[in-house]
């Protein structure tokens, strides 16, 4: 082999063993890319693939553990009221008294109701329940004897115990001329005596049937009172600080929020030693205004949480509010047109009657946005001796015409009646505030188209007693009496109750009525008293004294996330406390377990 060859052999074998080489690293790259990262990636794909189902199978679980939880707090869940909020309302008056044996405005009464307790009171259905009282009962022979027991665990603020000295201390205090309680009359005829400390007897001079609902009074502390005499409790600083009650809520303070003093606010704390169970709210906060437009502003402004005892064309404003809801609840009150019978214009029973064939209820009604009822009688439905069959007539202008002509009242040219050149012209008053004003417009304008001419005038609703119903200055007065659960409605219709001092506002005299009245309250027996008010009832409806008009509501306006009573039938405006305790200013889920 020559020198040549032998060179190229050498060139040539490197090259190709570089050659064999790297096709061979090629080859165990390749081999190692396959096992490490292409089989990897196929492995890392496979277990992707399988992560995702395992992800999904884990979400519809999840999702099925979510639903079923659901299911079972809907089920398993009931909405309990938030404790420890605040709760803030708005009402209508003047806070001068918070005395319940003073109090006359409804913000008054209703300080007072919260701050001290009754020894009966009204529950969900408007029926008489203990507060203060435990038992009670009537000895059954003569129906005069009514004997109470009180609770063992009821104390006052202070955490003195509730005793029978307290309530001879607050009726003696009432039953005394000095102290100038208008509750007075009610109570000067009425023995209280104590039978030990916690039982108390009440004396009546004659049987009275709705006695019962006349202990819906709160009592006041004799170990923080007693030393006083009853002349002095009127004017007492205790009045406007009644730091020792013995309800629901305890008094914090009173103060005025402006410097006309129409804005008054009293704040109030839960008592958390009520002996009927401390309330789920911790304050209670009432605004009292003197001005029904600073109280509307002021649920408006967010100032308060509720309002009540709000005009219907309010009402029609807060349409646009779109966090506030609006309840009714129908009051055991009635508005009616008081016709003095003792005026020589309506002594003639034609002329009153004609009035009211000329009155159209349904028209009022349809005034006030249908938020009330009609009144077709003395005595409303659910009362003992209602019946619906036994109403007022229809309106009729025809036949109210024609009893207008046969009692000389002729129509003129003018549209006016005269008779003899005497005008037949009424003075109409009613209260300057509220929805009176427009009802007694319409009921002016009905009663114009028999030809009957006005003098009408409006009063403010603080003069109103003084300067209206004590002097009876009205020919027609439409007013809102309180009538009550218990339809003893003796103070409004009998004769003995024409006086001054009375409440006969009609001056209206009629023995057949006036027997019907007195055996129908002096009477337990259910039966008899339902016979008495259907006779009563018949007289009246005769003899036309007054014209239903309408049974009011109370109008609760509070924002949504507000839990207070439920609406239904009302005794009274005040007796929208009735379930106090379970007010709240939200909800909040309580779950129970299985």
């Amino acid at each position: 082999m020559n020198d040549e060859h032998l060179n190229n052999e050498i060139d040539i074998t490197p090259r190709q063993e570089l050659k064999g080489r790297l096709r061979q690293i090629e080859g165990v790259t390749l081999k190692h890319a396959h096992r490490f990262i292409i089989r990897r990636w196929k492995n890392l794909q496979e277990v992707r693939r399988h992560a995702l189902g395992w992800l999904l199978l884990v979400g519809l679980l999840s999702l099925a553990a979510m639903w079923q939880t659901n299911q079972t707090i809907s089920l398993y869940s009931e909405e309990i009221p938030s404790e420890g909020a605040t709760y803030t309302e708005g009402v209508f008056g003047a806070v001068d008294n918070l005395n319940p044996i003073f109090a006359s405005t409804i913000a008054e009464r209703s300080v007072a109701r919260l701050l001290f307790a009754n020894l009966l009171t009204y529950d969900e259905k408007g029926d008489l329940v203990g507060e203060l009282a435990q038992s009670w009962s009537v000895e059954p022979k003569e129906n005069k004897v009514y004997t109470l027991t009180l609770r063992p665990n009821a104390r006052w603020h202070d955490g003195m115990p509730v005793t029978s000295k307290d309530i001879i201390y607050t009726f003696s205090v009432i039953k005394d001329a000095d102290t100038r309680s208008p509750l007075y009359s009610s109570w000067r005829n009425i023995a209280v005596e104590a039978i030990d400390e916690r039982s108390v007897r009440f004396i009546l001079p004659t049987p009275y049937a709705p006695f019962p609902n006349a202990l819906t009074i709160g009592i006041l502390p004799e170990h923080i009172l007693g030393k006083l005499r009853p002349s002095e409790l009127r004017n007492n600083s205790y009045n406007r600080t009644p730091t020792v009650g013995n309800g629901a809520f305890t008094f914090q303070d009173l103060r005025a929020l402006n410097n006309e003093r129409t804005h008054h606010l009293v704040r109030m704390a839960a008592n958390q030693d009520y002996f009927l169970g401390a309330p789920k709210l911790r304050r209670f906060h009432l605004h009292a205004y003197n001005d029904r437009d600073q109280l509307m502003s002021a649920f408006r402004s967010q100032e308060v949480s509720a309002v009540d005892d709000i005009s219907t064309q309010q009402l029609k404003t807060l349409g646009t509010l779109h966090d506030a809801e609006r309840s009714e609840s129908p009051l055991f009150n009635g508005v009616y047109a008081f016709l003095k019978t003792s005026n020589p214009l309506l002594q003639d029973l034609r002329v009153r009657q004609a009035l009211q064939l000329a009155t159209d209820r349904s028209k009022i009604v349809n005034l006030l946005d249908g938020r009330v009822q009609p009144v077709v009688s003395p005595l409303l439905p659910g009362q003992i001796g209602y019946r619906p069959e036994l109403r007022q007539p229809d309106i009729n202008i025809a036949r109210a015409g024609e009893l207008l002509d046969a009692a000389g009242w002729s129509m003129g040219q003018d549209g006016k009646r005269t008779k003899e050149g005497q005008p037949l012209k009424l003075q109409l008053v009613t209260i300057s505030s509220g929805d009176y004003p427009g009802v007694a417009q319409e009921v002016m304008n009905q009663w114009a188209k028999l030809g009957v001419s006005f003098d009408s005038q409006l009063v403010r609703a603080d003069d109103f007693q003084q300067n209206v119903i004590v002097p009876r200055a009205y020919d027609v007065l439409i007013y809102e009496i309180a009538i009550g659960r218990d339809p003893d409605v003796y103070a409004y219709w009998h004769s003995s109750q024409t006086n001054e001092r009375g409440f006969n506002l009609s001056d209206y005299k009629s023995a057949k009525a006036d027997d019907a009245l007195d055996s129908a309250r002096t009477r337990l027996d259910n039966a008899l008293r339902e016979a008495k008010y259907r006779t009563f009832i018949q007289q009246w409806l005769a003899d036309v004294p007054a014209i239903g008009l309408y049974r009011p509501s109370l109008s609760y306006v509070q924002t949504k996330n507000i839990t207070s009573f439920r609406p239904q039938p009302l005794v009274d405006q005040i007796n929208r406390f009735y379930n106090i305790r379970y007010w709240s200013s939200g909800n909040e889920q309580l779950h129970k377990t299985l």
